[in-house]
């Protein structure tokens, strides 16, 4: 198989369905409600952490071909190989991209391992030929880049917005984004907040003025 094409896909309002009542179809459909999709699980049976999900639309019978009608990505999760294949099947033939677990050669698609700090996400992929490595990778990017990443992004966010309007030439600007964006930057917002790097940003705005 040639090399995926990594890509961050928008699945806002879009249905997608996942297969399967376990564990694994938990994760997935946790995931994809994450993503703000509208999410359809199929199975006889769903474990109590499926049951306990808010969001989701479960349909507490066997799979049927046509309940993939619609959906943007299918996931088949179940422990049945059969099944599986079935899944893949139908929704190729609508034009759905499927993931099969642990079947690497029936997916369109695969999905790697992920950390989130809000706005920044971060993904780590083998192309499956070692999922393992793939999540001690995404373990030690957790040392490297702490949940407080998050408001740090969300940071930089707000001084663009405001470096853009103040800052009229392309070329002043992105000196102030490379600076903002350095390690050095993170380090001052760790150890004094977000205020200092406000300060910064401020000062770095009047030098390009």
């Amino acid at each position: 198989m040639g090399h995926y094409y990594p890509i961050c896909l928008s699945l806002a309002g879009r249905v997608c369905l996942v297969v399967g009542g376990g564990e694994v179809a938990c994760r997935k459909a946790r995931s994809l409600l994450d993503a703000g999709a509208q999410v359809t699980v199929v199975s006889p049976r769903f474990c109590e952490a499926l049951r306990e999900l808010h969001g989701v639309r479960l349909v507490e019978r066997p799979f049927e071909d046509g309940d993939v009608a619609g959906a943007t990505l299918v996931f088949a999760t179940t422990n049945d190989p059969a099944l599986n294949t079935r899944v893949a099947r139908a929704a190729r033939e609508q034009g759905a991209l499927v993931n099969v677990v642990d079947t690497t050669a029936e997916c369109d698609f695969i999905v790697p391992s992920t950390l989130v700090r809000g706005a920044l996400t971060i993904s780590v992929s083998t192309g499956a030929a070692a999922p393992a490595l793939a999540r001690r990778l995404r373990l030690e990017l957790e040392d490297l880049f702490p949940p407080a990443y998050a408001d740090f992004v969300a940071l930089l966010g707000e001084l663009r917005v405001e470096i853009i309007r103040a800052v009229a030439e392309e070329g002043r600007r992105q000196p102030i984004f490379r600076q903002l964006a350095a390690k050095a930057t993170w380090d001052l917002f760790a150890e004094e907040g977000p205020e200092a790097v406000r300060r910064l940003a401020r000062q770095l705005i009047e030098r390009s003025i």
